[in-house]
Parts: C-alpha cells; structure tokens; sequence
C-alpha cells in the first residue's frame, strides 16, 4: 500500500471516528427547554424546543430579546475607550514614535465623529442608503475656510 493510500484511509477512519464521537455526544445534550430566538440581518426567528424548527417568536420573546441587544450595546459603549465628544477627545492627544523614527501627535476620534452608512431593502425591493449614528449627536458643523 502506497503512502497515499494509507494517508487517505486514515483520513477516512478519523473522519468516522469524528462523526461517530459527535453523534454520540449530540444524543447525551439534553435540549434546551426554553426556545431559543435569534435575529440576524433584521430577521427574527425562534427554534421550538419539541420540533426544533424555525418559528415567529411571541411578543414575550421579541421583548427579551430587544432587552438583551440594549443590554449588550450599552456594555459595549461603556467599556469602550472612544471618547464620546471632541472636548473629551482632546485628553486623548499623546505623542507616538512611528516604526521610521518619526515622532507624531495622536488623539482618539471621539464618537460624535463617526458614523456607518447602513443600507435597507424596502418591501417594494428597492433599497435606501442612509448614515446610522447610533443615537449619538452630530458634531456642529465647523465654518467653512475660504482662503
């Protein structure tokens, strides 16, 4: 037997190993008793825990699940080290060497700053392209220079 041969039948039986272990193992798991909801791209489902199957979830589900994404975006922005004015940007400014030698000014771009552009697929199928700012308060606008 070549050593190609005996590599491939050896991938084979680890590859029925791995099954067969996984197999066993999703049989010993008991199920989740509470449904499990989940939303991604805007979509929201629930897996029944009898079938196992995607469902609409109950208003109770929809809830607790708004809940815990305002819950775990406020987590985010709190831990986060972006300040959230230019005022607040400004105790930011330290001074970095770059890789060349090079010795730079750096500051943190406060949040007030940023922005996403977020595309939606209306029901008519068209889409609208906007900017999303997370509820943060647009920075003035800044008086345009001339010269």
């Amino acid at each position: 037997m070549t050593s190609r041969s005996l590599a491939q039948a050896l991938g084979l039986v680890l590859t029925g190993i791995f099954t067969v272990a996984g197999a066993a193992h999703a049989a010993d798991t008991p199920h989740a008793t509470q449904p499990q909801t989940v939303m991604v791209q805007g979509v929201q489902v629930a897996i029944d825990p009898s079938t196992g199957r995607l469902r609409e979830p109950t208003a109770a589900e929809r809830a607790a699940l708004s809940k815990a994404f305002q819950v775990r975006s406020s987590r985010a922005s709190s831990l986060s080290a972006q300040p959230r004015t230019a005022a607040d940007a400004k105790s930011t400014f330290r001074t970095v060497s770059l890789g060349n030698g090079v010795r730079a000014k750096a500051v943190r771009v406060p949040q007030e700053l940023m922005s996403s552009v977020v595309a939606e697929r209306a029901p008519d199928g068209t889409l609208s392209v906007h900017h999303d700012d997370h509820g943060v308060q647009a920075a003035p606008k800044a008086p345009e220079v001339t010269r």
